[in-house]
């Protein structure tokens, strides 16, 4: 793949970085924006219907037999978004599961713009956002933000990337699934398993841990550790490691 088409795709995606370090643990907001082509109403139910997610993202299990969501906050209150574990067990709260993966509980919901997830893996039960924007040219601009407490040494060892980049692949999954880039007239590959284990993938990995690293380094942390982290989690997701690319 030419690396101004690698460019192009990486770059239509924008990326930001907050980082709290305290007591042996990173408090992490990994922030992911990008303009889509169509208003939330037509992009809204591709993030948010099984059989479509199924299509773009992977198998998702949704709970279909609960009421509202926002009943569990209807306030909205910063007490939720400090603990994205307030109203477990709650009456209301409609839960998902990712086949082989995260699962959680919605936390609130006003179609098409705003969902809210606690995103649970492992030990670890983080907040995901969602927004869907619109905007006056009729695009509408999509932030997705996962805020996330790592181990100290996690973050040391692997950055941002390692919370960032699944969610690149997913946005280029969703825009290969749904064309909402075609305006930028990107030649978007489709990004299946065996995509991301071709050079082609292996070189988009890399320039996407590019990305977060520099994030990262705009958040205050040493360029040094930033660029080990980026080689690592490189490797990681199965990417080219020294590749030279824009």
């Amino acid at each position: 793949m030419p690396s101004s088409r690698i460019a192009g795709i990486v770059d239509a995606v924008s990326r930001s970085v907050e980082v709290e370090r305290g007591d042996g643990t990173v408090a992490l907001t990994a922030r992911l924006r990008t303009t889509l082509g169509g208003a939330p109403s037509e992009l809204w139910p591709e993030l948010t219907e099984a059989d479509r997610l199924a299509q773009w993202y992977g198998p998702v299990e949704i709970d279909p037999a609960q009421s509202d969501p926002t009943e569990s906050d209807p306030t909205g209150s910063d007490a939720a978004a400090a603990d994205p574990t307030r109203g477990a067990g709650e009456a209301g709260a409609r839960t998902f599961r990712t086949v082989g993966g995260a699962h959680g509980r919605v936390l609130a919901l006003a179609p098409p713009h705003q969902l809210d997830l606690t995103w649970e893996y492992a030990d670890n039960v983080d907040r995901l956002e969602i927004r869907l924007d619109p905007e006056e040219d009729g695009t509408s601009r999509l932030t997705l933000q996962q805020i996330a407490r790592l181990p100290e040494a996690t973050f040391d060892a692997f950055g941002p990337g390692a919370v960032g980049i699944g969610w690149d692949i997913a946005i280029l999954g969703f825009v290969a699934r749904t064309g909402a880039w075609r305006e930028l007239r990107l030649d978007v590959p489709v990004a299946s398993p065996a995509w991301l284990a071709s050079s082609e993938g292996a070189d988009m990995v890399r320039a996407w841990s590019i990305r977060w690293a520099a994030a990262s380094v705009a958040a205050g942390t040493d360029e040094d550790a930033a660029r080990r982290a980026e080689n690592e989690t490189t490797r990681a997701y199965g990417g080219t490691v020294g590749a030279a690319l824009v």
